[in-house]
């Protein structure tokens, strides 16, 4: 991430945390970290990491990407959700190999067409 998309995403996360009406301070007590985090995320200086999203993405009822700036729409109706992914993820951890690869495959003949040839490689992606 360059510097003018740390600006862009501190810009984001400082208006919506003044949108929903928290200072720095109680922003901080419900993420459960420091009010300094919250200022260096809002200068750009640092990028939070994954489960800060989640988590502010919740408190804020905006998608990760637009937090980073990766797009303009604050919420794609469309779009995986943060909350799908994340059940997915905890699954992938409890799961044995044998248990991933067999849901991976029920899951491509389930659905021929959303799974692509090319996809096939990208089993690991969770």
């Amino acid at each position: 991430m360059n510097e003018e998309q740390k600006k862009l995403m501190g810009m984001r996360i400082k208006q919506k945390r003044l949108g929903i009406g928290l200072s720095q301070e109680e922003m901080s007590e419900k993420l459960g970290m420091k009010r300094t985090n919250i200022a260096n995320y809002e200068a750009g200086r640092v990028v939070p990491p994954g489960n800060v999203l989640m988590a502010m993405s919740q408190l804020f009822k905006v998608s990760t990407d637009y937090i980073l700036g990766l797009s303009d729409e604050e919420w794609h109706e469309s779009a995986t959700s943060d909350k799908d992914i994340s059940s997915i993820q905890r699954a992938r951890k409890n799961m044995s190999e044998d248990d991933w690869n067999r849901m991976m495959q029920i899951m491509k003949l389930s659905f021929v067409k959303a799974f692509s040839e090319e996809d096939d490689d990208d089993e690991d992606d969770f």
